[in-house]
């Protein structure tokens, strides 16, 4: 399965080979600009929404319902699972500009990476993690 985020404040779950959506998620109030799928549940997807909407949304795939719901305080930019642990990292704009690191299981905040002046766009982890 493939997600898709964008401007119009839309998921939406696609299945490439039915060339077709499958799902759609509307509950984001802001641009959905982070999407990550656990390697850990292939049906859990987690998302992400921009300035004036700040969640970060655990996704049952399979039945289209909400998991977990956080207010991060701040926009969502890009978001990744760890595939060794069960964390997921996000990074944040408006107004932290800041880094994330949490428990994936019932994401309580595990970490605050400070230091970059503006929006963290994008991240990348080692392939040694």
């Amino acid at each position: 399965m493939l997600a898709s985020g964008g401007n119009d404040n839309l998921v939406f779950i696609w299945e490439p080979r039915m060339g077709k959506y499958i799902g759609k998620i509307n509950q984001h109030t802001a641009a959905v600009k982070a999407l990550a799928w656990s390697p850990h549940k292939s049906n859990l997807l987690a998302t992400g929404g921009g300035s004036t909407d700040k969640s970060i949304r655990m996704w049952n795939t399979i039945d289209m319902t909400c998991q977990h719901y956080i207010d991060s305080g701040s926009q969502v930019c890009n978001m990744l699972f760890s595939t060794s642990t069960n964390e997921l990292v996000t990074t944040h704009g408006y107004s932290l500009n800041s880094i994330m690191v949490w428990n994936a299981r019932n994401m309580q905040k595990m970490a605050t990476l400070e230091g970059h002046s503006y929006r963290v766009l994008y991240l990348a982890k080692s392939p040694n993690e």
